[in-house]
């Protein structure tokens, strides 16, 4: 019996470690870049944000990505149906080293014929998004680590009082 629990509790810790842990009602994250470059990203933490992640979107200004974050880490598969910019895409680990790097995923329309979609897929426990070329220009390649933040959640509006 004490066996089980020991295991269950290794597994419980290598759980914890597979994931970022993102404070209650954060909506960012800061990521620091090599050479000193921030990014602000925007969260996608549930599987309803992650199905819509920045399909639609006519712009990604530099400086901005979308941050994916997941339960832990597992093989992450991205079909880039609606998404009208082109990205890099970093697959990251729980503890945010670079594991993989998709340069200029190309963008698509509802009008481009399924066949022609772009898809990715690799491991990760998290998935950077971001503007076409950025990933390049500042630096990102496996092995590669990042720093985070979280800036607080913007206050919420008492109403007009």
């Amino acid at each position: 019996m004490k066996t089980i629990k020991f295991a269950a509790a290794l597994l419980l810790a290598a759980q914890a470690a597979w994931a970022l842990r993102v404070p209650p009602g954060a909506v960012e994250a800061r990521l620091l870049l090599p050479g000193g470059a921030v990014v602000t990203a925007e969260l996608a933490l549930t599987p309803e944000q992650h199905a819509r992640g920045l399909m639609g979107r006519k712009e990604l200004p530099a400086g901005r990505g979308m941050l994916f974050v997941f339960d832990g880490p597992g093989t992450r598969h991205f079909w880039m149906k609606n998404t009208l910019i082109d990205l890099d895409m970093v697959f990251l680990d729980g503890d945010l080293k670079v594991l993989r790097v998709f340069h200029r995923v190309p963008r698509s329309s509802p009008e481009t014929p399924e066949a022609e979609v772009a898809r990715v897929s690799g491991r990760a426990s998290l998935v950077l998004e971001l503007p076409a070329g950025y990933a390049r220009a500042h630096g990102l390649r496996p092995g590669v680590r990042l720093g985070v933040s979280f800036p607080p959640p913007p206050k919420k509006k008492d109403g007009g009082r």
